[in-house]
């Protein structure tokens, strides 16, 4: 009977232990292929060009392609989905790819390398010799295998709709010619394609970024909203261009909110754009969480357009405390008006969006955006701040809304922007505790 449980229970676990097993031979820890020339702006154009195209009159184009081309293609699409390096070479009767696709932190490895030949014979499009780490895939599996992994990634709709508009294929060891069609539709949703992935793609890559931040946080000492934000605009300010910049501020904003304030945020957010740490700790200024958060979330806001917004919530939550909460805040407030500073400058302008990161790439500490407002009023029950202050609307409360600015304004960040871009007062705003 010993025997037979046993047996049962070894039957039970071999596909899971199968499963294990072929992945531990799928994924290495090198890559096997890198890119071995430096990319240039003329590439990345040529790129473009290729994918997202130009108003074309004619239905049917045919386009030659020589080896450079096709390696700068694919690696400016793939890497427009997933951190990757690719190589193709161009024979008389095959092309053969080399892809190296970096995976999330895990323990197994941190490549899936995939290599295989593209064949053409009597017209018919046939993958051989797929490899998918060790393990070699039988040709009689490998198209339909590869069409798996293709429709479950981020690129299934570009390979419909590359396939629905190819024509014909040849190639040899010079180049390769493509005969397509030219549909417009086409074009706009390959544009609208890369768009999307490229977004998607850059939240993802922020958001492993700021989980390496935070491992290598020393838990000895707090973690200051400075130490998020420094590195993340470094690479911003790596990544953009004027043309690109305002969309990469406000991904690295939400990236930061999105840790700062997850237990807000995280249930409404799909789990590869959040920052999963091996350990999370609260983040501070001025030795303060309140004020962090405060200041995150207003700059989220503020960034993607709602400036007017987060200054009526932000007064209004003040308000809401000092009736039945914690108590009116003015550093809380102070926090709010000077993270709607920064998001209006990360998003006023593609010159001013290029300033905020080469200057927040190069910070020391938190007081470079956020002044030290905590000798404000705060804690202020109702009566307490009718005694003080009666409305949002008396000189004396106004007062202190101007002194806030004036530490705001005091900052080199903001010392040069438009004053245009301050926060509304709370004239405008029609509210009373």
């Amino acid at each position: 009977m010993l025997h037979i449980l046993r047996f049962f229970f070894v039957l039970a676990a071999a596909p899971t232990l199968i499963l294990v097993w072929l992945l531990f031979l799928a994924v290495e820890p090198e890559p096997s292929t890198q890119v071995e020339w430096q990319v240039t702006e003329q590439d990345l154009a040529r790129a473009k060009q290729i994918f997202e195209g130009n108003a074309i009159k004619d239905h049917i184009k045919t386009i030659e392609l020589n080896s450079r081309d096709l390696n700068i293609a694919l690696n400016y699409l793939l890497n427009n989905y997933i951190q990757s390096s690719s190589l193709i070479a161009l024979n008389d009767n095959s092309l053969d790819f080399t892809l190296s696709l970096q995976l999330p932190e895990n323990l197994l490895g941190n490549y899936l390398n995939l290599q295989f030949k593209l064949t053409r014979e009597n017209g018919i499009n046939r993958i051989s010799s797929l490899h998918i780490g060790k393990i070699a895939v039988a040709d009689e599996l490998a198209g339909f295998l590869l069409y798996k992994i293709i429709k479950y990634a981020h690129f299934k709709q570009h390979y419909i709709l590359v396939t629905e508009q190819i024509l014909d294929l040849h190639f040899d060891a010079e180049k390769l010619s493509l005969t397509y069609l030219t549909d417009p539709a086409y074009t706009g949703n390959t544009v609208d394609l890369l768009h999307q992935a490229r977004d998607h793609q850059a939240m993802i890559y922020y958001q492993q970024k700021l989980t390496a931040v935070i491992n290598r946080h020393d838990p000895k000492w707090r973690l200051s909203l400075a130490e998020l934000f420094q590195p993340l605009f470094k690479l911003a300010y790596q990544r953009s261009t004027p043309a690109t910049a305002i969309k990469e501020n406000r991904i690295v904003i939400f990236t930061v909110n999105s840790y700062v304030n997850k237990d807000k945020v995280l249930p409404y957010l799909p789990r590869n754009v959040t920052a999963r740490p091996r350990r999370n700790y609260p983040v501070y200024l001025y030795k303060r969480v309140d004020m962090a958060k405060h200041f995150a979330a207003s700059a989220t806001v503020t960034a993607t357009g709602g400036g007017h917004l987060a200054n009526m919530i932000g007064m209004e939550k003040e308000l809401s405390d000092a009736r039945s909460g914690s108590g009116f805040s003015f550093i809380d407030l102070a926090g709010d008006r000077a993270g709607m500073r920064f998001g209006q400058l990360a998003a006023a302008s593609p010159e001013k969006a290029r300033k905020l990161q080469k200057y927040m790439s190069e910070i020391k500490d938190y007081s470079a955006f956020m002044p030290d407002i905590r000798d404000l009023p705060e804690n202020l029950d109702r009566k307490q701040f009718k005694k003080q202050f009666f409305t949002v609307y008396t000189p004396q409360y106004q007062q202190l809304l101007q002194e806030i600015d004036k530490r705001i304004d005091a900052l080199p960040l903001y010392t040069e922007e438009d004053r245009t871009l301050k926060p509304e007062s709370a004239e405008t705003l029609n509210r009373s505790p």
